[in-house]
């Protein structure tokens, strides 16, 4: 064999087992549950699908949220955010579980650009803590820089904080959260002044 063929013959097989190759993708497997969704809902992560259960005497968390995040602290994240006074909760969102367990639920507005950042909050008996936290798992990634234990997520560009302490459920959302250190102020805030 003149020695330009030996030197292809290689190469030619070495294209085709390449080719081979690259036809062999893994078949998709369907979904188990028949409604799956190909948009990922920002809220999905954030609002917990195992609410706590309604407790027979909720203990209240009896501060306001300017006292939960001071003004300073606010001023100091960003001088354009300032609390609404008025607020509604979505239905089913962890802000709205929290005011429905006689917690409490705080929104700041951006006057600029209007994003907002929601700071909910609930004292829980121990038995929903560990549901929430079995959850909060599956939710996001484990924070291992604020509070007992807490997690961090991102979905629909919206970052969630969902953060233990205690029997406290605290949970932060915005879409101005884009990592875990974003909202650490305002959670090391909030959780001092429920001490």
């Amino acid at each position: 064999m003149p020695r330009t063929v030996r030197l292809l013959a290689p190469l030619a097989v070495g294209v085709v087992f390449v080719a081979l190759l690259s036809g062999c993708t893994p078949t998709p497997t369907p979904s188990p549950s028949g409604s799956a969704s190909t948009t990922p809902s920002a809220s999905a992560s954030r609002t917990p699908t195992t609410a706590p259960s309604p407790s027979a005497s909720p203990t209240p968390v009896a501060i306001g949220c300017d006292t939960l995040v001071p003004a300073d602290t606010i001023y100091a994240y960003n001088p354009n955010f300032g609390l609404l006074t008025s607020w509604t909760p979505a239905s089913g969102s962890a802000a709205a579980t929290a005011k429905s367990e006689s917690g409490i639920a705080c929104r700041w507005s951006n006057q600029t650009s209007g994003d907002t950042i929601d700071i909910s909050v609930a004292h829980l008996d121990a038995a929903s803590i560990e549901n929430l936290k079995n959850e909060a798992v599956s939710q996001g990634k484990l924070v291992p820089t604020y509070g007992d234990e807490a997690y961090f997520s991102v979905a629909g560009g919206v970052g969630t904080a969902i953060v233990f302490q205690g029997n406290y459920w605290v949970v932060a959302t915005s879409v101005d959260f884009a990592e875990p250190g974003d909202p650490a102020d305002l959670i090391d805030a909030a959780l001092g002044a429920l001490k």
